[in-house]
């Protein structure tokens, strides 16, 4: 079996030759490198190019963003299987070995794999577990499913035929939660899936802006997103289990979001669109919401907009001593 691994690249002149290093040294020796340049203006390009490997492909197209540039990369790729790897991040070497035993062994479509986070001062594993779906207990075990490990793209393997057959894509349109979404759609067009309780990727945090910037539209974004995975759910006949715990995890990213230092709005603004990110969660049916989502929803809905800035900040300055899927926030 061959596979394709997609890696797109903007103005990453600094990190893709570490990446590609990382995929040179893999120990599956049977796989594609497509390096999909998103209309960088440094020199990206030049890099790329100066490895001269065979089994390295190199796509230049105009700027149009991370997931027009994966879509290429799935429009372009030979391979039986595909994976994605980001240019800032990196790959061990038994990433794609690993991948392949686990989807052939355990005879499934997709196999979703655990990575480890990268800071400067620790690392941070998430692991999935091991277990096995088939057929209805993939949305029998839906709620489940949804939480765990949905929310990227890397540390998995999916079958090109099947992301082909369906028309499965990235949404360009989706500034935020395009990965979720990508992979909520395969999902439901497999019958069959596994975890494999092992890292197979690093994500090196450090090298992402995306958790430090200010988004501006942030909390709308996360709404057009949320909509998505509703749409993409009902067209399946199925409810969105977890649409309570994501609009709390929306509610607490967006306040996160203006506590950014390239925030521009002034204290009161602040508070304002605090008041009408309140009047959103308070639509929420509380008796939906367990244990520390209950907690949260209470807190956003009833401590006074103040008051609740104050304690997001502190939980912000905190963040790092508190276990990682409290953080989650992607839809």
């Amino acid at each position: 079996m061959k596979v394709s691994v997609i890696i797109p690249a903007y103005n990453a002149e600094n990190t893709i030759s570490s990446v590609i290093e990382d995929l040179l040294r893999q120990n599956f020796l049977n796989m594609e490198i497509i390096v999909v340049d998103d209309g960088s203006t440094d020199n990206t390009a030049a890099i790329v190019r100066s490895f001269n490997e065979k089994n390295i492909r190199f796509i230049k197209k105009e700027n149009g963003g991370v997931s027009s540039a994966r879509n290429r990369g799935i429009q372009e790729a030979n391979g039986e299987y595909l994976m994605f790897a980001d240019a800032d991040d990196g790959c061990p070497p038994e990433m794609v070995q690993l991948a392949v035993e686990a989807l052939e062994k355990q005879k499934v479509d997709y196999l979703i794999a655990g990575y480890t986070k990268v800071y400067k001062d620790k690392t941070v594993k998430s692991l999935p577990g091991s277990v096995v779906f088939f057929g209805d207990e993939i949305r029998n075990n839906l709620s489940s499913i949804l939480s765990n490990n949905l929310n990227c793209v890397y540390a998995k393997m999916y079958k090109l035929d099947i992301l082909r057959k369906h028309h499965i894509k990235f949404d360009e349109k989706l500034p935020l939660g395009e990965d979720f979404n990508f992979n909520l759609e395969y999902l439901l067009s497999v019958s069959s899936m596994a975890y494999l309780n092992n890292s197979l990727y690093y994500y090196l945090a450090d090298n992402s802006m995306a958790t430090t910037i200010y988004r501006k539209n942030f909390y709308t974004h996360r709404q057009e997103s949320l909509e998505k995975m509703n749409n993409t759910l009902a067209a399946h006949n199925l409810q969105n289990p977890m649409k309570e715990v994501l609009q709390v995890k929306m509610f607490f990213a967006a306040v996160f979001n203006i506590q950014k230092k390239q925030c521009p709005m002034p204290f009161f603004g602040k508070t304002s669109t605090i008041k009408e990110l309140k009047a959103d969660l308070s639509l929420c049916s509380k008796k939906r919401l367990r244990g520390r989502y209950r907690v949260l929803y209470e807190i956003g809905c009833y401590l006074p907009c103040g008051i609740l800035y104050a304690f997001c900040k502190l939980i912000h300055k905190t963040m790092r001593v508190l276990p990682e899927n409290i953080r989650g926030i992607s839809v």
